[in-house]
């Protein structure tokens, strides 16, 4: 293996260390900005002897910092997550520490009036720099910044209470194999089984992948209506957290002199106006609710036909919890679209395998694995397993090869894949920074690091993992957040990778997700994981009830080409869902008044809202669904998936629809969008690569809408 020139991270802190270096970090950060402002004045400032040394004290924090940080989601020691959000709210109180500091605000300011000749991206530093300054009121009189500080605190604490309220593991409910009639025997496998009183049951969670498999597939719908309740009530105590923040943000925006949070939210987004912003989600609804209204009918009546083919008494009534079954359902009445079929050409490392292939080819990367003897020699003595903090995990040297020599010229970071569930680690699918890149104070490149983390169902000794459909399109979207990462080329961290406006951050990623309907690239990607050993040929035999037979290798034109022509109903049924929590996440966000916010009833706001926007019914007791998603708290506005989608799909259309394998898009793309990062104005990036400003056509086209 070719030796990197950076060695990869040990993951070997301790809950001591990780306090210890967030200390260390803070108390040389406060002595670089105070001897700044004990050396520099007004006018003496300039670029070099101001920004420039705080920029380079940030780049190596921020480089340490995300490290810290990301072992509150991944470590399997409780004391070392604990640390690590403790760590969190260290920093994030010296950020707005920092950002109250008038000093250092008015020094940025003399340089700004100097009108230096700088770069481009040491100008955005300046004005990012002066952004942060006055969201965090400066222009406040002592006692209102006093509050504002306050306001802040309070509002990280309760961002952390919520989020440790949805991590926790649910208490989960016991189910016979009757009650999970139409669960997958994969997803079976993995549940608990009973003794005692629940001998011979099954137990379910309402967090993480089983409540998506369950709510899609179960057929009683008396079991998805306890598993969606159940999900509701297990974090009710987030209610009162959810509403108190909403109080605070509320606050915190009129402190400012915004007229609502989401006003104040969006001043760094390429789209600044929530009237805009608003009025294109509602556009967009009111030119889906016929699709909406014709796709609601047709589950009635499929809903109404199963409960009188069970003998079961029908109410009329089409529920939350009957949305993803009955849409999942039309869709597979035609086999090509049964999930569970699709899902035998998709063996999750085999598809990571050749997924990589995909972007090695187009973006001009490579990847090597690293394993055994060779993680030995780069742990500097310490074992090779202190190079990963789990042994399930993966990790890979990442080079460039945009000349095709496969030569391994330029290193440019490490990968790493966590993909199976375990206690104690954050829940869902993300891709997250563990450290971005920078050039540091002697010119030489800091490289990058970044961890896809996924919870896939885990292997068993006959079958592989194996992926729907959809769980492909959502490994493509997460990688595409690595990759964003992997190739940025930015001199200051603050601006590495997918660290981009709110509203562009998801569309180089929702853009990746177009390959994955691309006959030619599923043709690629699968392969029936019965070729991949004589154990699972002779598993798929058995089961299939047959003793010579094979399938496919790769899965056949005809039910590729089937599957992409329910691309467009997908893709309407996610936006619906979109919509629906984007005009919820900006009605919460849109109190205009103190009284307004403490009067709001999120639960009741959550069930009318589905109700208006989703057509579906609502439920006696409303169960505080709302308050189990973390989402409300981790992005910066649940619109920007519908947004930035916008340009997703214009860049693709643009350079990749004729020829998705096109390397010389690929490289134009890199080297005009994901290699900038945030370093450049982001509306500048696009039109730069479209050749023209960036429209909805393409999206309400993708949809079959017309606008």
């Amino acid at each position: 293996m070719l030796r990197p020139p950076a060695l990869p991270t040990l993951f070997n802190a301790t809950a001591e260390s990780l306090l210890s270096d967030t200390r260390r970090h803070l108390a040389a950060a406060k002595a670089v900005q105070d001897a700044i402002v004990s050396s520099v004045t007004a006018e003496t400032a300039i670029f070099a002897n101001t920004l420039l040394p705080l920029v380079k004290e940030e780049n190596q924090r921020l480089y340490d910092r995300q490290l810290i940080e990301f072992y509150a989601f991944v470590s399997i020691d409780e004391k070392v997550r604990e640390a690590s959000l403790k760590a969190a709210q260290l920093f994030s109180e010296f950020d707005s520490e920092t950002a109250m500091r008038d000093d250092l605000y008015n020094l940025v300011v003399a340089v700004r009036d100097k009108n230096e000749e700088l770069s481009t991206e040491s100008r955005r530093l300046m004005e990012m720099l002066i952004l942060d300054f006055e969201q965090n009121g400066l222009a406040l009189s002592e006692e209102g910044r006093v509050r504002l500080r306050q306001v802040n605190r309070d509002l990280d604490l309760l961002k952390e209470e919520y989020i440790k309220g949805c991590e926790k593991d649910p208490d989960g409910i016991w189910f016979t194999r009757g009650e999970l009639e139409g669960v997958s025997d994969d997803v079976l496998s993995e549940l608990e089984h009973g003794s005692g009183v629940n001998e011979g049951k099954l137990l379910l969670k309402s967090a993480g992948i089983q409540y998506y498999d369950v709510m899609g597939s179960a057929k009683r719908e008396e079991t998805r209506r306890k598993v969606y309740v159940e999900r509701g009530t297990r974090c009710k105590s987030n209610v009162h957290i959810m509403e108190k923040i909403i109080v605070l943000r509320e606050e915190k925006a009129r402190i400012l002199g915004h007229s609502s949070f989401n006003e104040l939210r969006m001043a760094k987004n390429m789209e600044k106006s929530p009237q805009k912003i608003k009025g294109f989600l509602e556009d967009l609804l009111h030119n889906i609710k016929n699709w909406r209204d014709v796709s609601i009918e047709g589950w009635r009546r499929q809903k109404k036909e199963d409960l009188e083919a069970r003998g079961e008494p029908d109410d009329g009534k089409f529920y939350a919890w009957d949305r993803s079954f009955y849409f999942q359902k039309c869709l597979q009445q035609d086999e090509a679209n049964n999930a569970d079929i699709v899902s035998e050409y998709f063996a999750l490392h085999e598809t990571i395998k050749r997924m990589l292939l995909i972007f090695e080819r187009v973006f001009g990367i490579n990847f090597v694995e690293i394993i055994g003897n060779d993680r030995d020699i780069l742990s500097q003595g310490a074992g090779g397993d202190a190079l990963v903090w789990h042994e399930d995990v993966q990790l890979f040297a990442v080079w460039d090869d945009s000349d095709g020599s496969g030569k391994k010229d330029e290193f440019l970071g490490y990968l790493y894949m966590d993909m199976y569930p375990r206690p104690g680690k954050r829940s869902g699918f993300c891709d997250l920074p563990i450290r971005p890149a920078f050039t540091d104070v002697e010119g030489y490149r800091k490289f990058t690091s970044t961890g896809l983390i996924c919870n896939f169902n885990k292997p068993t000794k006959v079958k592989p993992s194996l992926l729907k459909h959809n769980q492909v399109v959502l490994l493509f979207h997460e990688l595409g957040h690595g990759i964003h990462d992997l190739v940025a080329k930015t001199e200051y961290a603050r601006f590495h990778g997918a660290s981009t406006a709110g509203d562009f951050n998801e569309a180089p990623s929702q853009m990746l997700e177009e390959w994955c309907w691309c006959l030619s690239t599923l043709r690629f990607l699968s392969q029936h994981y019965s070729n991949l050993s004589a154990d699972y040929l002779q598993k798929w035999r058995i089961d299939q009830q047959t003793d010579n037979a094979e399938p496919p290798q790769a899965l056949p034109n005809d039910i590729i080409e089937r599957m992409c022509n329910n691309k467009k109903d997908r893709g309407l049924n996610r936006c619906l869902t979109l919509l629906d929590m984007s005009l919820f996440d900006l009605a919460i966000n849109s109190v205009t008044s103190h009284k307004a916010a403490e009067d709001l009833d999120t639960t009741k706001l959550f069930h009318a809202n589905s109700h208006k926007n989703l057509g579906i019914d609502i439920p006696e007791d409303l169960p505080a669904v709302q308050a189990s998603e973390v989402i409300w708290f981790v992005v910066s506005g649940m619109y920007i998936y519908l947004i930035s989608q916008v340009y997703s799909i214009d860049m693709f259309n643009a350079g990749f629809k004729a020829d998705p394998m096109s390397r010389d898009n690929g490289l134009r793309y890199r080297k005009n969008i994901i290699e900038k990062g945030s370093s450049e104005d982001e509306m500048k990036m696009l039109t730069d690569f479209l050749g023209r400003p960036p429209n909805a056509t393409a999206l309400y086209k993708e949809l079959g809408l017309h606008k």
